[in-house]
């Protein structure tokens, strides 16, 4: 049963559709308009042609095309108090069919927590969402939400009410909402994620994917002075279209909540009227698993996981909670082209995983690719190879390596399903073993082995990194392997 949810703001009128109503099911469309709707609300007779009414003709017409059997529609500030906004809702419903729900500031915020908690498991911070007409802010931790306050600092609002000041602005966020310290600041909206995508551009950054970025709020502070002397020296028509206001409603978070990192996240308030609509236990759930349980088909009765995770767990170097899950991952990935012919390009789920909207962390994305590089070989894995040595840490690179190689011998000796393990790696002394039945061919058996020099020689270089920052000895740093 597909889905649709619309989001009416001040700025812009946004709609998405859903496959199914789980948390893993893909988006099939997903669009934005710009509508001026103030600029129809001020007109006597709101009859008339205008731009908010063909948008949404236009979507009811893809919804009929796509066979969508629910439409979700919610507005914002944009309506809110508005004196004419029961005509406008009148108008829509009789022209569409469509009902408006006109949401509350409070319940504006926290739908749009509800929509981070959805896209980014272990959210855990405050959460801004800059509209046109209002900044939302709610406290998240371990997926549930805390204090949240709409404040009237939209950007449209802040130039009718002459806020555009970054004193005033600071004092009305400490007023309104207090001055705690926050380890993380999501930043939402359109007016953020514009300035987002331009750090982007600014520092080269080599990712294309906006979700999930996150930003040293020392390195983020010197970005928005550089972008505050910019807009006083050059004239507005040589600027990108940056919202001054949006650089003056960040330097204030930052101000008031002092934020270890900023995070721009792309999931915030249509997804969280359909997160809350869904079940408690698909809320439960872990978005980034079920949208690669999704992709790859995958049945659970065939692969068994968890079996194969714990043939390499014990040979990672240091794993933390994001390397178990990227291993489980990288697993489920690797099924992707088992039925591509060998003999063609395959090393189309590498590009994917870095372009993907599957709401991979930015470390998950590039070491996924990393591992299953290793998986396939096309000309790309030298540019794979240079971006992971730039963007991860020793362990990470290492820990990649060391799951590509796995999912190569697990392939090579048990096939492509994972159906279930036939062999076992084992530490002893300073050799790996692998331990199995079967009786290997000589040229699986030569591969298996290189895959497991590889696998010594990245832990070999993982634990001597350690070692020249540590000074615990270390055990493990000669390992060979005997089969």
């Amino acid at each position: 049963m597909r889905s649709a949810i619309i989001d009416i703001g001040s700025n812009a009128i946004r709609a998405v559709v859903y496959e199914q109503d789980t948390l893993g099911a893909p988006e099939i469309f997903n669009d934005k308009f710009k509508s001026d709707i103030l600029s129809l609300l001020q007109l006597e007779d709101l009859e008339v042609k205008h731009q908010t009414y063909l948008s949404l003709q236009y979507l009811i017409h893809i919804f009929k095309q796509l066979s969508v059997t629910q439409v979700k529609c919610v507005a914002t500030a944009v309506l809110r108090g508005h004196p004419k906004a029961e005509e406008f809702r009148k108008i829509i419903k009789e022209k569409f069919d469509i009902t408006i729900d006109v949401i509350s500031g409070d319940r504006e915020a926290y739908l749009t927590a509800a929509g981070l908690i959805s896209g980014i498991n272990d959210a855990d911070g405050l959460a801004a969402d800059l509209g046109g007409g209002s900044l939302e802010l709610v406290e998240i931790c371990n997926k549930k939400v805390g204090s949240l306050k709409s404040l009237p600092l939209g950007t449209k609002v802040m130039t009718e009410k002459n806020l555009c000041d970054l004193e005033i602005i600071i004092s009305t966020i400490k007023e309104e909402f207090g001055e705690l310290n926050y380890k993380n600041l999501y930043l939402i909206g359109g007016a953020f994620r514009f300035i987002g995508r331009f750090y982007m551009d600014f520092v080269h950054y080599p990712l294309k994917n906006l979700h999930n970025l996150e930003i040293e709020k020392v390195d983020f502070q010197i970005y928005l002075e550089k972008l505050d002397r910019i807009h006083k020296i050059k004239p507005q028509y040589e600027q990108r279209k940056i919202d001054y206001k949006a650089i003056l409603v960040a330097k204030a978070l930052i101000e008031v909540f002092a934020p270890e990192k900023i995070v721009i996240s792309n999931y915030g308030l249509k997804e969280g009227v359909r997160f809350v609509a869904l079940s408690e236990s698909e809320q439960k759930k872990n978005i980034v698993y079920e949208r690669v349980k999704s992709l790859v088909k995958l049945d659970e009765s065939i692969c068994k996981l968890e079996e194969y995770s714990n043939v390499i767990a014990n040979l990672l170097v240091q794993p933390d909670a994001t390397t178990l899950a990227t291993l489980d991952l990288a697993i489920m990935l690797a099924q992707f082209n088992k039925n591509i012919d060998k003999t063609l390009r395959a090393n189309f789920v590498v590009e994917f995983i870095l372009s993907s909207d599957i709401p991979f962390s930015h470390r998950q994305r590039v070491m996924l690719s990393l591992a299953l590089s290793f998986t396939y070989s096309s000309r790309s894995d030298m540019y794979i190879n240079k971006l992971a040595k730039k963007m991860l840490s020793k362990y990470d690179y290492c820990n990649s390596q060391i799951i590509g190689n796995f999912i190569t011998i697990a392939r090579k000796v048990d096939g492509p399903e994972f159906h279930t393990p036939s062999f076992s790696l084992e530490l002893n002394n300073k050799f790996i073993e692998i331990i199995t039945n079967a009786i290997l061919p000589k040229p699986v058996f030569d591969k298996v082995c290189e895959g497991l020099k590889d696998i010594a020689l990245s832990r070999k270089i993982a634990y001597l990194n350690y070692k020249e920052t540590s000074d615990i000895e270390i055990q493990d740093a000669d390992e060979e392997i005997i089969a």
